[in-house]
């Protein structure tokens, strides 16, 4: 990288990348450049006529890493919620979805969690950097 080019560090998951001129409208605690991997991904697996809807997977896996920054509780309880099914019980992104649905009609005071103070091993980029098909559809689904 240039040592000339200014960088953007993202905060929530450790992404560092040449900073661009972006307009932020989004509540996650990301850079703006990271934010725009992540518009990319979604375009990539909202394009996908998959019956297991893995687009879910990564709505889940982006927002816990992005948590803070005035998120709504509920959204990081959803995906920490989401990422456990999706885990530890093996559910698609249409199964986790429904789980969402039935949570959703709780009228529940979700608790504000405790942000982790490191970065992720795996950022938005690492899965865009696989090429397209089943290499970078198998990241998202491990």
């Amino acid at each position: 990288m240039d040592a000339n080019l200014q960088t953007a560090h993202c905060p929530g998951c450790g992404l560092t990348m040449p900073k661009q001129q972006i307009l932020q409208r989004n509540s996650y605690n990301a850079s703006l450049e990271c934010y725009e991997k992540y518009s990319e991904l979604t375009a990539y697996t909202l394009s996908h006529r998959a019956d297991d809807f893995f687009h879910q997977h990564v709505v889940d896996a982006y927002a816990a890493q992005h948590s803070g920054n005035g998120m709504k509780n509920i959204t990081t309880a959803f995906a920490l919620i989401g990422l456990y099914y999706a885990v530890e019980h093996g559910y698609n992104g249409k199964q986790v979805q429904r789980v969402h649905t039935l949570l959703g009609r709780l009228k529940y005071p979700w608790d504000t969690l405790s942000l982790p103070q490191r970065s992720y091993s795996v950022t938005v980029m690492d899965v865009l950097n696989k090429p397209s098909g089943d290499k970078r559809d198998d990241m998202i689904c491990e």
